[in-house]
């Protein structure tokens, strides 16, 4: 009697490790894409971050907060855009801008803010209590916001 030695791997194996390998896929994916989110938010934090140091710098020199990125002594690298009406900066992630809320003096009070490009939700700094936060548009933006900041309900405030 002489026996075949076959080697290799039958169907059910390859089946079963292809099997294995999108089940590890599909828990891997959610949480790569959480911590590349992660990621850029740091990025806004540091971009609106700047923006705010240079709005305390022009208020400090004018008494009065810009409306505008290109009154600050401060440049984002990224093309210039009229977002919603507001002159603002478009990086490869944000569109970031400064706001002069109103006011005058002590009651004067500005943002810094970085929106993120297709998604629900800005990182800002504002003059109350010189905070930074996250903004939600929608339900899924609140969700981002709570990841980002570990609060569960608003202000969702870094």
């Amino acid at each position: 009697m002489c026996q075949e030695n076959k080697k290799g791997f039958t169907l059910i194996e390859l089946l079963v490790v292809v099997l294995i390998i999108g089940i590890l896929a599909s828990v891997a994916l959610p949480q790569y894409e959480r911590a590349v989110e992660k990621s850029r938010v740091t990025e806004a934090i540091s971009l609106s971050s700047a923006i705010w140091k240079a709005q305390q710098a022009y208020f400090l020199a004018n008494g009065t907060y810009a409306s505008d990125l290109a009154q600050l002594d401060f440049d984002i690298p990224g093309k210039d855009t009229t977002a919603s009406g507001t002159p603002s900066k478009l990086t490869k992630n944000f569109s970031c801008r400064a706001v002069n809320a109103g006011g005058t003096g002590e009651n004067a009070w500005a943002l810094a803010v970085c929106r993120r490009n297709g998604k629900p939700y800005a990182i800002y700094y504002a003059r109350t209590n010189q905070q930074l936060g996250c903004y939600p548009d929608n339900e899924e933006g609140k969700q981002w916001c709570r990841i980002f900041t570990g609060k569960e309900e608003e202000p969702y405030l870094f």
